[in-house]
């Protein structure tokens, strides 16, 4: 194998091991506000070192050039879905989105936090 192959070998293992613990994490939160962290990994971690990987294995192609742009996407968009799906899950659980007066806040520690 050349270095070049072994490189880019790392990478994909490396892709594989964010995608895994973003899977694991999402599995192992009890609310689905605090699995919702866990989708950063495989869009932001995996999707860079995957377009670094595809630079890496075939050079600055047209490949590699939309695998930057979708990653840039996904870099972008990432947050923007993340607060609209945990402001989905709350008009789920309250009715509305907008914070009101005797909404409950979020769980810290089993305890109930309160509003400073």
């Amino acid at each position: 194998m050349t270095a070049r192959a072994i490189v880019e070998v790392l990478l994909l293992a490396i892709v594989v091991l964010a995608c895994w613990l973003g899977v694991i994490g999402m599995w192992r939160m009890r609310e689905p506000t605090q699995a919702l962290h866990y989708l950063s990994l495989p869009s932001t971690i995996g999707a860079i070192v995957l377009t670094i990987a595809i630079f890496v294995g075939v050079g600055p192609n047209q490949a590699a050039w939309k695998m930057l742009l979708i990653t840039g996407v996904l870099f972008g968009t990432n947050s923007i879905v993340t607060h609209a799906t945990a402001r989905a899950f709350r008009a789920r659980d309250l009715g509305h989105w907008e914070p009101r007066d005797g909404d409950p806040m979020e769980f810290i520690n089993g305890r109930n936090r309160e509003a400073p």
